[in-house]
């Protein structure tokens, strides 16, 4: 008699196991179809925006940027042209052949502008190439900061020419300067 009831017992233990390893297969199954749909919203409202508004457009561009750079497989050694010079392979910048001295920041600054040249750059677009980590977001006007500094280092050095132009409440553009100025 204790067989038989220590045998029913197991059967229904089984059962229970049975009943219970089948719904976490289905609240598996939930969980990878929530993040399937997640995904898909995602690369709905991101990848392919109808109409992007302001803080979509940001994302929307950093993504873009990203997604240039790392598809590029030959990134050119130098961005830009001209009098300006971005060299990526010894992370220096060059104003007319000449080596100008600038901090870690500013250079990854004048990076993005000049991987985007002559295309504006938002502050948000720089925040998140400057600081990638969430929990590492200083102040937005620290952006304005940098750019000052950027400015007044590569006016010194090319005799006064402004390479970065700001477009009110968009961002900056990296200008191509092709000449050097003239002696009056």
């Amino acid at each position: 008699m204790a067989d038989d009831n220590l045998s029913a017992r197991l059967v229904e233990i089984e059962a229970m196991l049975d009943r219970s390893r089948r719904r976490f297969e289905e609240g598996t199954k939930l969980v990878e179809d929530a993040h399937k749909a997640i995904a898909d919203m995602q690369q709905q409202l991101i990848g392919a925006p109808t109409a992007p508004g302001g803080d979509d457009g940001d994302e929307l561009a950093s993504r873009l940027l990203n997604t240039l750079r790392a598809s590029g497989g030959e990134m050119p050694a130098t961005l830009c042209g001209g009098r300006l010079a971005v060299d990526q392979v010894q992370r220096l910048i060059r104003v007319d052949g000449h080596p100008i001295a600038i901090t870690e920041m500013e250079y990854r600054v004048l990076e993005l502008l000049a991987f985007a040249r002559n295309n504006v750059v938002t502050r948000t677009m720089l925040l998140k190439h400057l600081y990638r980590r969430a929990d590492d977001q200083p102040q937005p006007k620290i952006i304005d900061v940098f750019i000052s500094k950027l400015r007044k280092k590569l006016r010194q050095s090319s005799g006064g020419a402004e390479f970065i132009e700001t477009i009110p409440q968009r961002g900056w553009i990296l200008r191509d300067l092709e000449t050097e100025p003239e002696a009056a």
